[in-house]
């Protein structure tokens, strides 16, 4: 049976450039440190969305989790709206679209975690 090191699966995360919004802003996923043989069973990226723009419209078949670290805006959730500032969580069920537009002077910035699914 394989040990993992712990000393080098903890600790610092790095992250690399994903994709960039449409109009919001990049996204940046962590590299996660774990070996592919025990891999974490979510992903984390932190992206931006600048102001009176929005990120881009988002519906896949995992949970996610927003932490927003700065800024405020509406983001709209199904058919629902609500104000978020920093501090604030957002959670969001497979399948359910959501989005966030920047009402505020400043760069919104969040971090995401979603849950990897089967074949994903």
């Amino acid at each position: 049976m394989s040990k993992t090191n712990s000393s080098t699966t903890s600790g610092p995360v790095s992250f690399e450039h994903w994709y960039d919004f449409t109009e919001g802003g990049p996204v940046h996923r962590a590299l996660l440190p774990f070996p592919s043989t025990a891999p974490a069973p979510f992903e984390v990226a932190r992206w931006s969305v600048a102001p009176g723009t929005s990120n881009d419209l988002d519906v896949h078949r995992s949970r996610e989790i927003w932490v927003i670290a700065s800024g405020t805006g509406t983001l709209t959730c199904a058919d629902r709206t609500h104000v978020l500032r920093a501090g604030d969580i957002a959670a969001f069920e497979s399948r359910v679209p959501h989005q966030i537009r920047n009402d505020g002077a400043d760069p919104l910035l969040a971090v995401s975690v979603y849950w990897l699914q089967e074949g994903d």
